[in-house]
């Protein structure tokens, strides 16, 4: 008789208690519909403006703020570049190396000293040459 007393509190137990686990299965079903959904029209929404679709870490928050506060610096070497290379001007440049148009250019006179010079010893040469012969 025990046996049967004891089956029937388990059936009662079992009876009582299964809409409450029926309940909270459903209940997290519905819930779980719910995030699903307004996940899915949250996503569609930063899509279309676009904006990230991931929250930001910490991290990437703070490499954000290290890579903005470099961008300025080089924006303005940007600008600087471009101001340089939209404007005409008389520079002369040799080689890569730029030479302004008020400062004398060293290497022309170089240049025409060594041709100058070249002549001379040539000259010599040739003078050396027809004081052999001769």
């Amino acid at each position: 008789m025990a046996a049967f007393f004891k089956g029937l509190a388990k059936g009662l137990l079992y009876f009582l208690f299964f809409p409450f686990g029926l309940l909270a299965i459903a209940l997290y079903a519905v819930f779980g519909l719910f995030v699903f959904v307004f996940q899915f029209i949250k996503l569609i929404f930063l899509f279309f403006t676009g904006r990230n679709l991931q929250s930001d870490l910490p991290e990437d928050i703070e490499v954000k703020k290290i890579i903005e506060s470099k961008k300025p610096k080089v924006e303005e070497e940007e600008d600087k570049e471009l101001s340089m290379s939209l404007y005409p001007s008389d520079s002369i440049v040799y080689g890569g190396g730029y030479t302004s148009p008020l400062v004398e250019d060293k290497r022309e006179e170089t240049v025409e000293e060594k041709s100058s010079e070249e002549e001379e010893t040539i000259d010599e040469e040739e003078k050396e040459e027809e004081e052999d012969d001769a």
